[in-house]
């Protein structure tokens, strides 16, 4: 025991001297104190998750933490859009009421001293035409006129031309017309009667043609009327000036198996009137009566 003894601090005693403490002899409290010694690591900041909002508005777990303190400025209202205008409906007096000549489009037929105060702004113009104040609607139009010898007398012969001018010359495509003229027989335009198309080349051919023509003979419109309604024209333009031979009126009628519209101009208002008042009446057009000089030549 003594010997053992004596090893043992002879051991210890030369370990002191090297400088080594034998780990059975050091203290605990020196680990712990070499740990201490070391600087404390840093600690990770918690996580801050941003809210989720599910389909359906519901908010998931979580999302109220990350959005406090992150609230979102709020939208703006998006501005409504203004109410539209009410529709004002025009009255019939307003329709009806005539426009100003300053408010018509450049190309717009020339004004009708003869027509009447109704406003045709609801039908295009390639779909009406107007003789001597008379209007019809539209696409085919023929013109049977007078060329008897009394026509000229009071300048008739010069005012009907001078009206057939104007009335083809505002005549568009896709418009037709055709012109006939009559004493005891019928002559039409060179190379007709024909639906003609209402473009230059024809209106120059009727122009030309017109300045050739002299009246003369008696009347009787049986023949240019037949040669008329054979075309199926959406309306005819009768013009005369006198008295048709007897059983004329009763002869139109028959010949115009399709109820044609018949406008009829009256430039003398003698005997012939009634004629053609009663031609107008049967077949559903119109009359007038337009006597006078022409205003050219007074």
């Amino acid at each position: 025991m003594i010997h053992a003894a004596a090893v043992i601090l002879a051991f210890n005693l030369a370990g002191q001297a090297k400088g080594d403490t034998p780990q059975a002899l050091s203290p605990p409290a020196a680990k712990s104190t070499q740990q201490s010694a070391s600087p404390p690591q840093a600690q990770p900041r918690p996580k801050t998750t941003l809210p989720q909002t599910k389909p359906g508005g519901q908010t998931r777990p979580g999302a109220q933490a990350k959005s406090a303190g992150q609230a979102k400025p709020a939208s703006r209202p998006a501005p409504r859009a203004a109410a539209p205008a009410p529709v004002r409906v025009l009255t019939r007096e307003e329709m009806e009421k005539r426009k100003s000549p300053f408010l018509m489009a450049p190309d717009a037929p020339p004004a009708d001293r003869y027509s009447e105060p109704l406003d045709w702004s609801q039908i295009p113009p390639w779909r009406q035409a107007s003789f001597f104040g008379i209007r019809a609607r539209g696409q085919f139009f023929v013109y049977v006129i007078d060329g008897s010898g009394s026509m000229l007398d009071e300048n008739r012969f010069a005012r009907a031309t001078m009206e057939l001018r104007r009335s083809v010359n505002a005549l568009k495509a896709p418009q037709k017309f055709e012109v006939i003229f009559y004493d005891e027989e019928a002559m039409a335009m060179p190379g007709g009667p024909i639906p003609r198309p209402a473009d230059f080349d024809s209106k120059s051919l009727m122009r030309t043609w017109l300045d050739m023509l002299e009246p003369g003979g008696g009347t009787d419109p049986r023949p240019a009327m037949r040669r008329a309604l054979g075309l199926r024209p959406d309306a005819v333009f009768l013009l005369s000036d006198g008295a048709f031979p007897p059983g004329s009126v009763d002869e139109i009628g028959r010949i115009n198996r399709h109820k044609i519209p018949i406008h009829c101009v009256d430039l003398a208002g003698g005997l012939g009137g009634d004629q053609l008042k009663q031609i107008a009446r049967d077949s559903g057009g119109r009359y007038a009566s337009r006597p006078g000089p022409s205003p050219l030549h007074p």
